[in-house]
Parts: structure tokens; sequence; C-alpha cells
């Protein structure tokens, strides 16, 4: 359920802790400073807003079925389609940004101004590995909402241009980090894969599109890393964004293609053995097949509800929506949900009744806001360390 207004109410300063440090150290993972014989400080971040916020502007669509939608989305009041009509529409979290307005923007801005300031006030070094790790996929997050708000909207994010800059989205230096620029593909691959020796951190890289792993409701913890990326490992795995139905050829997703040179340089071995520890049995059946592997899965759209675009649908629907070039940024409000996300709505609800009652799901929860704009908490469970195919 989400109440943008508590957004910015919600905004604190963030937090550090010396308590004592819950061991779930995977054999392989290495911090960015020394690893052998460094005694790491307990120091731990607290996240707490930042989960807050996720919890506002994250709507979880639940597991997929690895069902194909047929045909193209039905809309009302025109014939004009304006959604995304991808294999993979249906699938992955969604970031609510035809809601989100200026002074939304600012907080996460602010945000990401704080988390920038932290490796001036301690030690990043000598945090625990695993705090370290937390950080940097925060920091990414953090940095990804603000730049597709920055530029939102926007529908096709594969060519698109960072926030007043002529560099691409990922390329672009978008935070600053001890006086040095970076961008979200330095986050990603000079600074995480380099130094975390395990490709379980490919699931923490929401990159703001459908394709891409899913945007968790909570906040990366030192604590809790490696059973978040776990948990994001079985929904992506289990996903036909990370492993599409084919009986020909086992499709995967092109991010393991990506992560090639640093953690499967046995290729494609290497990739296979890793995809059987999240598969799911219907995922299974393919990765254990006799045919050969190609890296070729791509889904580029933007993980909103809307595509990108601002109609609401109907012929007396009014739309209100200007991006921040101009004069401000108002949030998109419609007679009652736009037609895309109605459409996405539509199928995500129907897919949880469909997992419900076969038993796969728990609680399904609809919910009315009082200005009728918005629907649904659809799992009342905490989106986070339960296998999503069970």
């Amino acid at each position: 359920m989400f109440r943008l207004s508590h957004l910015v109410a919600a905004f604190a300063v963030i937090s550090f802790s010396a308590s004592a440090y819950a061991d779930e150290t995977p054999p392989m993972s290495m911090g960015l400073g020394p690893s052998d014989g460094v005694e790491y400080s307990r120091t731990t971040i607290d996240y707490s807003t930042w989960s807050m916020m996720l919890g506002e502007i994250v709507l979880n669509v639940g597991t997929s079925d690895r069902r194909s939608p047929r045909g193209e989305p039905i809309y009302t009041g025109t014939r004009i389609n304006t959604g995304n009509d991808g294999r993979y529409r249906y699938e992955a979290n969604r970031v609510i940004y035809h809601l989100v307005e200026d002074f939304h923007m600012d907080a996460i801005s602010e945000y990401r101004r704080e988390l920038e300031e932290i490796p001036a006030r301690v030690n990043l070094t000598r945090l625990h590995p695993d705090e370290q790790l937390a950080y940097w996929l925060n920091l990414y997050t953090v940095a990804v909402i603000e730049q597709t708000g920055l530029i939102y909207p926007v529908s096709d994010m594969r060519r698109v241009r960072a926030h007043n800059s002529d560099e691409f989205f990922w390329d672009a230096p978008v935070v600053t980090i001890l006086g040095n620029p970076l961008s979200l593909n330095d986050i990603q691959y000079n600074i995480v894969y380099q130094h975390w020796d395990d490709p379980r951190v490919i699931y923490g890289f929401f990159n703001g599109t459908i394709g891409s792993p899913r945007i968790r409701r909570d906040a990366y913890t030192g604590s809790r890393i490696w059973s978040q990326l776990e948990s994001n490992a079985r929904e992506f795995v289990h996903s036909l964004r990370g492993v599409d139905n084919s009986r020909r050829t086992l499709e995967i997703s092109h991010l393991y293609e990506e992560a090639q040179p640093y953690f499967f340089p046995n290729w494609p071995e290497d990739v296979r053995a890793h995809v059987r520890l999240f598969a799911s049995d219907a995922v299974m059946e393919l990765v254990d097949a006799d045919i050969p592997l190609r890296a070729n899965v791509e889904e580029w759209g933007v993980a909103d509800m809307t595509n990108g675009s601002n109609r609401c649908g109907g012929s007396i629907s009014q739309t209100v929506s200007t991006g921040r070039g101009g004069a401000g940024r108002d949030a998109m409000f419609c007679g009652g949900l736009p037609d895309n996300a109605r459409v996405l709505m539509e199928y995500v609800i129907e897919r949880r009744i469909r997992q419900f009652r076969d038993g796969t799901i728990g609680n399904v929860i609809v919910t009315d806001l009082p200005d009728n704009n918005f629907v649904i908490d659809m799992d009342d469970e905490e989106e986070g360390d339960a296998d999503p195919t069970n």
C-alpha cells in the first residue's frame, strides 16, 4: 500500500551502531580493504529510513508463474497502445514514478547525498565486508531511482542519457565518494564485481529496467545481505526474464554474460551450475536438458507502472504531469488508475489469485486509498527471505 505523503516526513539522518555483528559471511566474500588478518569494525549502518521509502514507492508484483502473456493489453477509450507489449511485461517489482512529485525527489536526492557522506564519517574499508556490500548496493539503488525519476517519463531505458548529461544512464558520474565521481557501472563492475568473488552479488543490482533483478521493498543490511540476495536470485531465476521457456535452447538473461568475466570463467558450465542453485523444478528441467545455452534474454522497459505514459485513458480523463525539465514535476492524477497501470494490476491480481488457489503464496490483500487513485498491497508478508517459488 502506497502513501507517498509519508515519504518526506520519514526522512531522517543515517545513523550508525556499534552493535555486535551477525556472522553471515559467505566463504569467498572480501572487502575493499585488507582482508587477511584484519579485525573489522563492529560499526553497522542503519538503513531503516531507506526501507521506509522503498516500502512507500515500490509495488510488489509477486512471483512469476512462468506464463507468457498472450495478445496485446486492452485499453479503454482509445486505440493508442502506450503500454509495454513485451514478453516479460508483467514481471519484476515496479517504482510508482507516476505518483512522484518534486518534493519526493528532493527527499530521495537528500538521502543520496547522506549516503555519499558516509565514507567521510567512517572508514568504509574497516567495516565488515557484508556491511560494505550493503552500502554499495543501497547507494546504487538510490542513484538509479533518483536518476530515473529526474528523467521521467521514459519508457525504454536502453539508450537514455543521465539527467543533465550527454553520457548514457549507467556511464555518467552520478555520485561522488571522497571527491571521486562514480557512475553506476563503476559501482557495479569496478567496485562490487571486482572485490566480491561471489556471483550472488549480481542480484543486488536493480538497474531501473524490468529485465534486471527486482527492486526490493526493504534496504540491504549487512546482517541480512546474503539471504536478501538469495531471495532475489530465486525470484529472478524462476522468472522468464531470468530463464525463458525454450525447449531447443537454454535462454538466460544477458546479465549473466555481462558478469561472465568476473564469475563464470568456464562458460557455459559455470553459469549453468550457478543457475541450478536457485532453480525451481520447472527451471531445473530446462537447465539440465542437453541443449545449447544463449544469454539473449533482454527487457529494457522502465520498471514503472505506466510505461512512461501520461495517458489516463477514456475520453474525459485528465492528466497533470510535467517533467523536471519544465516548471516542475507533479504526480499524474486520473479518475482511477492510469490505463497502463490498470492493465498491469489486473494481470498481477489474477496471477496472485491463481497462485493463492494453487497454494503457492499466502494472502492477497487489496486496499483502496482515500483518494481512490491507487490500489494494492497484495501480500502481507515481508518481501524478504522466503522462497518465492514455494
